[in-house]
């Protein structure tokens, strides 16, 4: 994989790992992995570099684009770029994106609601550089959703051993199905 800019944070949660763009979120709950790690219900989907296989998927043609001013890392993601243009919210500057959802059916006040994902949020922003190098030596870009899907209000301490086991639970699930 091409080197993400060594001028990045790794131990911030910027905007850009934030999952945002709706026709990546459409591609994680459609026909992403799931599974359940109380409190959490995760869904998770590797993609691959080229981006173009994920919102063109009708028409897999590739055109040969002149050389443009696009960073590199711009230019693996959407090699055909004149022709074919990937939202600006849909590229990866870093190698995962990542969701964080509490149900307001479970959790009805707002605040108890925002508690829970700012709790969810540091967790991740704390635990992610592992996940970081897996998913950079396997040449991929990974998309993740934590739902906290429990009525219990848990500490920050158990939501990030929980966090933690997710991700490791992320990397096993990988391996056991491309040993499959």
């Amino acid at each position: 994989m091409a080197k993400i800019s060594a001028n990045l944070k790794l131990h911030g949660f910027s905007k850009r790992e934030r999952l945002c763009n709706f026709s990546l979120k459409d591609l994680l709950f459609d026909r992403g992995n799931t599974f359940h790690s109380y409190p959490f219900k995760v869904y998770w989907k590797l993609i691959d570099i080229n981006l173009e296989k994920v919102f063109f998927k009708n028409s897999l043609e590739y055109f040969d684009a002149p050389q443009s001013n696009l960073p590199q890392w711009k230019k693996l993601q959407n090699p055909s770029y004149p022709f074919k243009k990937i939202p600006e919210n849909a590229f990866f500057t870093h190698p995962a994106q990542c969701l964080v959802g509490v149900p307001a059916k479970i959790h009805k006040k707002a605040v108890v609601r925002n508690h829970l994902k700012r709790l969810t949020r540091e967790a991740y922003r704390k635990n992610k550089i592992s996940m970081y190098t897996f998913v950079q030596q396997i040449d991929c870009f990974l998309l993740v959703a934590f739902i906290y899907t429990a009525r219990p209000i848990l500490s920050s301490k158990e939501i990030e051993q929980k966090i933690i086991v997710s991700l490791q639970r992320i990397q096993e699930n990988f391996l056991i199905q491309q040993n499959d």
